[in-house]
């Protein structure tokens, strides 16, 4: 019995490999035996010219027979093959992720919620120009094709990031790639206000699109914000080295760039100088911000001091900490807000950092908002957290592959069944295989808020990490959570808790200005109070801009994750070359659901010529190689016309 006809593909296949076989091995057959062989070969291809299907499989079949007894694959043949299957799909794997597209998984949550953790997508390599292997920038590269707010994919070679390697396919290796969104075009120079970010181009033109809600609305990243700092101590190098553990002096990076120094002084005094954009001078602690004068202070650098790094306290830690209680002690919790760091006043203390050292450290002001039942209503509402993996009562942030931490250091979240779960807009999911996400019903243990909760989440939700609760005034482990203002109203978390008519930040402001206004030149007090964005009578204040905003170098650009609690991004790493882009994300394919498809960004130009010419060059191999295998098809392999059926 036939059982199932092969196809006249597979027939001809067959033949091919059998006259293959044939010039090759057929010295080791007899005259009989290589006559039946080539005699089965023509009549197969006689049937296949025919399109004899039931035939061509009879014959074919006989041949596949013959071949495995008079030809038997050596180990050698067999390992021959697949060396040289292997190589070949390797070459083209590298060349079509090289220069055309590529396949990318996400490994981090610092793109979230636009992208999260094992989320998969199709990145084209031909947005910015052409790429080729073993060459950084790509051929006909043009800032032009560069979008702001547009999220890019690019390699980390050559830039100071940790751990760059990694192998591709398990055998080559490479460079690990980040995806981060554009933030600022070369030669761009931005300020920061509000979560938004206003500049102008290299110029002196305004951009407004970053800023402008209408614009971010349309491609669905209004709920995206940006900070500009990770901590306020930066990157800090330490130097000067005095002896064991303890460090004379420290050089704080922003940006991965040197923006300030302490050192200790005679007597342990510390003295501090900042870089203000044309030279390095004493920090001296200012409220006045001129569009004619440059900053006077570390903390109105690119509008830093918009900004206040936050934590829940009980009335007992804010008394702990402070050092005196509260001046409205019924609140359940308080939003500390550390702000306006500078390098002179406060006076910056000597403090053991992360790695053990002693060394100058900034000591920023620090401030108590009373909350009441709906501003933590407000906050829950928002709560976000890191994808965090519950077991055994205990909970720690997600990391592929591996458990970041000791047992020991896992929060305390008892009643909550094992599994890997998430908050975002105070909505709790839970992450099945893949990264599917499936929303938490409503009587889930996580679900059970109380003021002791909230502070639990608000304060180690990104961290998972006992370390990052409130253990002192200035304890180098920070929850990085941050409170900032637009048009009046006090945002924490992306949303606004507390709106400019409420009566409690109301309060707050007055309570600000006046330690501002009783404050002495010598021990100072610079109020967190709504400086307002950069707009000078309708229109964006360029000269402001100028002096007070950060500088993208002519050949970088500025990548920031939309997950600023989360990322690794320009602040840490500095500006990313231009010539390390490789390409941007066309869509997600993976998972279902709403982030399937194209990824919120304004759109990038298709009809560009990068784009044109490898599509053009795409299309031509594939036309090339069918009518190559249609015309070796169709002529036969044996010089004489008679086949024998």
């Amino acid at each position: 019995m036939l059982g199932f006809g092969y196809s006249l593909g597979k027939s001809r296949r067959i033949l091919r490999n059998g006259f293959a076989l044939l010039q090759k091995k057929g010295g080791s057959l007899s005259m009989r035996e290589k006559a039946s062989f080539e005699k089965d070969l023509k009549s197969l291809e006689g049937a296949i010219f025919a399109k004899e299907k039931k035939q061509a499989t009879e014959i074919a079949k006989r041949i596949q027979a013959s071949t495995k007894e008079h030809f038997p694959k050596t180990f050698w043949d067999q390992t021959k093959e697949i060396v040289i299957a292997l190589v070949f799909a390797i070459v083209v794997a590298f060349a079509i992720r090289e220069v055309w597209f590529e396949l990318y998984e996400v490994p981090t949550g610092s793109m979230r919620p636009t992208v999260e953790e094992l989320d998969r997508m199709v990145v084209s390599k031909t947005t910015f120009g052409i790429h080729t292997p073993f060459r950084m920038k790509p051929f006909f590269f043009s800032e032009d094709l560069l979008k702001r707010a547009g999220i890019i994919v690019f390699t980390v070679e050559g830039m100071d990031v940790e751990d760059q390697d990694m192998l591709y396919f398990g055998l080559i290796p490479g460079k690990k790639r980040y995806i981060k969104r554009n933030m600022g075009n070369p030669g761009d120079t931005l300020y920061f206000y509000g979560g938004r970010i206003y500049g102008i181009d290299r110029d002196g033109n305004p951009i407004t699109e970053l800023a402008d809600e209408e614009f971010l609305t349309r491609y669905g990243i209004e709920k995206i914000d940006h900070i500009p700092y990770i901590t306020m101590d930066g990157k800090m190098v330490v130097r000067d080295r005095l002896e064991k553990n303890l460090y004379g002096g420290v050089t704080i990076k922003q940006m991965n760039e040197p923006v300030a120094k302490m050192e200790i002084g005679s007597g342990g005094t510390i003295r501090g100088e900042f870089f203000n954009g044309k030279e390095w001078i004493k920090d001296r602690p200012s409220t006045l911000k001129s569009s004619s004068d440059l900053p006077s202070s570390y903390s109105q650098l690119w509008g830093i001091g918009n900004y206040a790094m936050t934590r829940l306290l009980t009335k007992e830690e804010v008394a702990s900490f402070s050092g005196s209680p509260p001046e409205e002690s019924d609140a359940p919790l308080y939003l500390e807000l550390r702000h306006n760091p500078n390098l002179t006043y406060p006076k910056p203390e000597i403090r053991r950092d992360e790695m053990g050292n002693y060394h100058p450290m900034l000591n920023p002001y620090a401030t108590y908002i009373p909350l009441k039942e709906h501003h933590l209503e407000a906050i829950k509402q928002n709560l976000f957290t890191a994808r965090f993996v519950v077991d055994g009562g205990g909970a720690y942030r997600y990391s592929e592959g591996r458990r970041p931490q000791r047992k020991d250091f896992d929060v305390k979240l008892p009643g909550v069944p094992n599994g890997t779960y998430e908050f975002y807009y105070g909505v709790g999911y839970q992450v099945h295989f893949g990264g599917i996400l499936k929303e938490l019903p409503k009587d889930h243990p996580l679900y059970k808020f109380s003021s002791e909760s909230i502070q639990k989440f608000f304060n180690l939700g990104i961290a998972f990490n006992v370390l990052f609760s409130p253990m002192g005034a200035n304890q180098p482990y920070n929850p990085q959570r941050f409170a900032y203002y637009r048009d009046g109203d006090l945002y924490v978390m992306g949303a606004p808790i507390m709106k400019k008519n409420d009566p409690t930040l109301i309060r707050f402001v007055q309570s600000e200005h006046e330690k501002q206004e009783n404050a002495t030149r010598e021990e100072p007090y610079i109020a967190f109070v709504d400086a307002g964005p950069p707009i000078k009578e309708g229109q964006l204040d360029v000269e402001f801009i100028r002096n007070y905003g950060l500088k993208v170098p002519d050949d970088g650009v500025l990548t920031l994750g939309d997950n600023y609690a989360m990322s690794a991004d320009s602040r840490d790493y500095g500006f990313t070359p231009v010539e390390n882009l490789r390409g941007s994300p066309s869509f997600t394919f993976w998972p279902f659901g709403s982030r399937f498809g194209r990824l919120p960004q304004p759109p990038y130009p298709w009809l560009t010529f990068p784009n044109i010419l490898v599509w053009t060059l795409v299309i031509l191999i594939a036309l090339f190689t069918y009518f190559y295998f249609r015309h070796r098809n169709q002529r036969p392999l044996f010089d004489d016309e008679t086949h024998d059926a």
